[in-house]
């Protein structure tokens, strides 16, 4: 008998230990509510702007046509991001590759 009550004692504070293991990373995970809501959004404007990509090349098209210096302006601020971005990436990737494979 002495066994089952060592077993149910230990089942007891494993689950006691688990119970707080989820409360303290649901209180680290909050703090990041908001870059995750934020993140989030970004995916679904995303995911919508991939999907209706007339609508870019309409909307830009139109913004051309009527205001040049604000399309250039723009223009010049994206490419940079681009550029940017492709480089952040082509640093990163080699490294996330490197992970997978080790």
């Amino acid at each position: 008998m002495s066994t089952l009550s060592e077993i149910l004692q230990r089942r007891a504070r494993l689950v006691a230990e688990a119970e707080a293991q989820r409360r303290a990373i649901s209180e680290g995970i909050a703090g990041c509510r908001s870059v995750l809501f934020v993140a989030d959004r970004a995916i679904a404007w995303a995911r919508l702007l991939r999907a209706s990509s007339y609508l870019v090349v309409a909307a830009a098209t139109a913004i051309t046509v009527l205001r040049p210096r604000l399309a250039l302006g723009w223009g010049a601020r994206l490419l940079m991001l681009w550029r940017v971005g492709r480089f952040l990436y082509d640093v990163i990737k080699p490294k996330t590759s490197d992970r997978a494979s080790g």
